[in-house]
């Protein structure tokens, strides 16, 4: 029986990781956080930095918690560069002998008036600001500004799905291990 820790309570980013880790493992245990509180991590990361700042401290964080098996931690956030504004996102997995893996640092261009709302108000949320920009009624825990911006052709848990996958390869492919040890001796 593994033992995951889903550091969040959005249906969502919950599903997204019972897909992925289905696709490895048969039998599950799940236990959801709400780590949302907590001061180091973001209600609304407003950069690629802060993004994964935030995944990396939910992981932390669950982990002083919950004793677990792995612990996966789903963060979405903004950026702005030179090229636009953008949605971009980081999932973080951790087993229960803290070895970590990244995946995600997707980007998507976002209007830049979603940008400019939410650095202007630091208490606001992307979700809170698409519903009202596009009269709808919690997009996030739906398809999410992704499957809005791509007409429904990419949705957000499918996103994270697949991120989820990707951050998993270093526990669960056995050719990425073999390699590895091949190159740390």
């Amino acid at each position: 029986m593994q033992k995951i820790i889903i550091c969040s309570k959005n249906p969502v980013k919950i599903q997204a990781v019972k897909e992925a880790f289905e696709s490895h493992f048969t039998e599950i245990e799940y236990k959801t956080l709400d780590l949302s509180h907590y001061e180091d991590v973001s209600s609304q990361p407003m950069s690629s930095e802060e993004t994964l700042k935030s995944a990396l401290s939910r992981i932390k964080i669950a982990r002083t918690l919950e004793e677990a098996d792995y612990y996966v931690s789903l963060e979405g956030g903004l950026d702005r560069d030179v090229y636009g504004s953008f949605l971009t996102w980081y999932i973080c997995v951790s087993n229960k002998r803290g070895k970590e893996s990244i995946a995600g640092g997707g980007r998507m261009a976002v209007p830049s008036i979603i940008y400019d709302t939410l650095i202007n108000n630091p208490e606001r949320e992307l979700g809170e600001i698409m519903d009202e920009l596009i009269e709808e009624n919690n997009i996030k825990q739906k398809g999410g500004s992704t499957a809005i911006f791509t007409d429904n052709r990419i949705m957000r848990k499918d996103v994270f799905k697949r991120d989820i996958i990707l951050a998993l390869v270093p526990f669960v492919n056995s050719t990425f291990r073999r390699i590895e040890s091949i190159t740390s001796t």
